[in-house]
């Protein structure tokens, strides 16, 4: 007699899990009450966060206004840069404040490199970018 109620325990519990695991623990997306106010034109909402021409939200692989993956781009990210400059010699070009090995302005062969590798990944050629002059 034991043996049923003990494997009618374990049936229930089973069931009982089973039943959680597939319908959650009944938590919901929270709704807004009726009388908050919610915006009737998200799109607009979110045309405010997008980027300007020529900036870049720094979302994705690539950094457009620099030429350059992300990771590595000098003049967007402070932590790369010190990297560039504690190297020795260090990769610095002092004139334009970016890494040596991606000045364009001072080595324009260098542009090359880092197209190489857009190229590489998307199979296109990478977004034209404006340089400062010399």
């Amino acid at each position: 007699m034991t043996k049923f109620v003990t494997r009618g325990v374990l049936l229930v519990a089973l069931f009982g899990g089973a039943v959680l695991l597939t319908t959650g623990c009944g938590k919901t997306d929270p709704t807004p009450a009726k009388d908050e106010k919610v915006s009737k034109d998200k799109d607009k909402d979110k045309e405010k966060v997008k980027p300007k021409d020529g900036e870049d939200d720094h979302s994705g692989w690539w950094c457009k206004p620099h030429g350059i993956p992300e990771e590595e781009c000098s003049m967007c990210s402070d932590e790369y840069a010190a990297k560039c400059k504690a190297k020795t010699p260090p990769d610095w070009c002092e004139k334009h404040d970016r890494a040596d090995s991606q000045c364009f302005i001072c080595h324009p062969e260098h542009q090359e490199k880092f197209a190489a590798k857009y190229r590489a990944k998307y199979g296109t050629e990478p977004p034209p970018i404006k340089l400062p002059k010399k």
